[in-house]
Order: structure tokens, then C-alpha cells, then sequence
């Protein structure tokens, strides 16, 4: 195979153009290594919100389920209470369950979102994943085998006559 002068210029050029390759290909493999650690960091985010927010809707259960019991013991004492007493006020435990009560509708609410955001990111981040997994690596597979053919033909001599 003969290989056409390129003109003036035109070895460097080639070699230039190699180089470029080359450049481009080190550039795919490092932008597929540091996105599957944004990747990685995205999906250890949502992790540790929903673990964040389920340790909260733990501690307000309890909170709840302990100033639900205060609260019925007070009422039970009210009905138990001497008429000549004074009152018993169950007002603040009353209150007290309405608070956590409301607190924790909002945690869930909170959870519901970041349940449905997280949805949404597991179905962009598995494309993205497929993209970096399968198509990335198959495309930096061809530009190597284009950059050793470019490679070989660069080598050739043209014969003397």
C-alpha cells in the first residue's frame, strides 16, 4: 500500500491528528471514571436522605406514641378526678400530640418526595449507567482500533523506485 504524500506539513500533521486521537480517547476514559463517581455520589445522596428522613419518622413515631400515652393518661385521670377537684387540664398534651402528629405528616411528605425524585434519578442514572458501562467502552474501543490502524498505515513506507 502506498501511502500519498500529504503535502507539505503533512507527516507532522498525521502525527498530529494521532496525537489528537490518542488525547481524545484518554479523555473518554477519564470522563467515564469520574461520572460513574458522580453517579456513585448521587446514588449514596438519595441513601442517606431517605435514612435521614426515616430515622426522623422513627423518632417522631415514638415521640408520638409516647405523647399519645401521656395525653390518654391525663384524660384518664380527668375521668377519674373527684368532682369537688379542680379540673384536670390535658390541654398542653393534647397539643403536644398535634405538634408531632404535624411534624411527622411532614416528614412523610418529605419522604413521599424525595421517594419520587429518587425514582425519577434511578431511571436517568440507569441510562446514564448503560451509556458508561456499555457505549463508552465500545466507542474508546474503536477510536483505539482507529488510532492502531492510523498507526500501522503511518509506518508504512512508501517503496523507492
Amino acid at each position: 500500500m502506498v501511502v500519498p504524500a500529504a503535502g507539505r506539513g503533512g507527516v507532522a500533521a498525521v502525527h498530529a491528528d494521532i496525537d489528537a486521537l490518542k488525547g481524545l480517547h484518554d479523555a473518554l476514559v477519564r470522563y467515564r471514571h469520574a461520572q460513574r463517581e458522580v453517579a456513585a455520589r448521587g446514588e449514596d445522596q438519595v441513601r442517606s436522605a431517605r435514612s435521614s428522613l426515616e430515622g426522623k419518622a422513627g423518632q417522631l413515631r415514638a415521640q408520638l406514641e409516647l405523647s399519645q400515652a401521656e395525653y390518654a393518661g391525663c384524660r384518664e385521670r380527668a375521668a377519674q378526678a373527684d368532682p369537688d377537684d379542680l379540673p384536670v387540664d390535658c390541654s398542653g398534651y393534647a397539643r403536644a400530640v398535634g405538634q408531632v402528629s404535624e411534624r411527622l405528616e411532614q416528614v412523610q411528605l418529605w419522604q413521599q418526595r424525595i421517594d419520587a425524585a429518587a425514582g425519577e434519578f434511578s431511571g436517568v442514572a440507569g441510562r446514564f449507567a448503560g451509556l458508561l458501562d456499555d457505549d463508552l467502552p465500545r466507542m474508546e474501543e474503536q477510536l483505539a482500533a482507529l488510532i492502531s490502524r492510523l498507526e500501522a498505515t503511518r509506518r508504512l513506507q512508501a517503496p523507492t523506485s
